[in-house]
């Protein structure tokens, strides 16, 4: 990594993604997101485009959902442990079937699950020796209004459409599985004047990367711009 005392965002060697099929951004959020790369490629940041070699985006979603209902999921009762069993014998990767998994499957794959955390840890080990920090989405939306229904009922509002609010967690998983400081900067708003951010990822223990990364995006997108009435 550049020294932070000297560093120029051209100093940086960035790699990015901007979409995912299994989590599409909503139009006005990638338009946002779309001219901050263009404002970092005009100042001559060094911009590798795709996921790092032997991290499988999709796949790493599932290990961290089945992880995470693992450490937090319980059966209310004999009935919910034995519908929780059926389900997990079905072997469908819906949210609910890998979180039936978790609680009611095999002790084998919870094995399996740690192991491909410790890979993906491996991979962004790797990817992290020739560049300094990964840009991708903080989320799929831009900021939402509260919503009080269950988890489950929510429903989070796009100009294509309606989307479940489960596909929020998706762009957080990749730090949060394997450890990696994340730090998320403001880059813009949509046409709707909604604040949008993008997520710097940074090599492991070092959480002061991302955060310098952050500051020097900071001058190229000109950072924080404080809402009317609150400046």
């Amino acid at each position: 990594m550049p020294d932070p005392r000297q560093a120029r965002p051209a100093d940086y060697r960035l790699g990015y993604v901007l979409d995912h099929p299994h989590c599409p951004l909503s139009s006005d959020v990638r338009a946002v997101l779309e001219s901050t790369l263009g404002a970092l490629r005009a100042a001559g940041v060094q911009l590798e485009e795709g996921w790092p070699e032997g991290v499988d985006a999709a796949a790493d979603y599932r290990t961290y959902v089945y992880l995470l209902h693992a450490a937090i999921g319980v059966a209310a009762s004999e009935e919910e442990m034995e519908a929780l069993r059926e389900r997990a014998r079905r072997g469908d990767d819906t949210i609910a079937g890998i979180r039936a998994r978790a609680i009611a499957g095999p002790h084998g794959a919870q094995i399996d699950a740690q192991s491909r955390r410790l890979r993906a840890q491996g991979a962004w080990a790797a990817y992290f020796k020739r560049h300094d920090a990964f840009l991708m989405p903080a989320a799929f939306t831009a900021a939402f209004g509260h919503d009080e229904r269950r988890w489950s009922q929510r429903r989070l509002p796009t100009p294509e459409g309606d989307r479940p609010y489960d596909d929020v967690l998706f762009w957080s998983v990749f730090a949060s599985l394997t450890g990696q400081p994340a730090t998320v900067a403001p880059v813009g708003l949509t046409s709707a004047g909604l604040p949008v951010g993008v997520q710097i990822m940074g090599p492991y223990l070092e959480d002061a990367t991302p955060i310098d990364v952050a500051a020097h995006l900071a001058e190229v997108t000109g950072g924080f711009r404080p809402p009317p009435g609150y400046d």
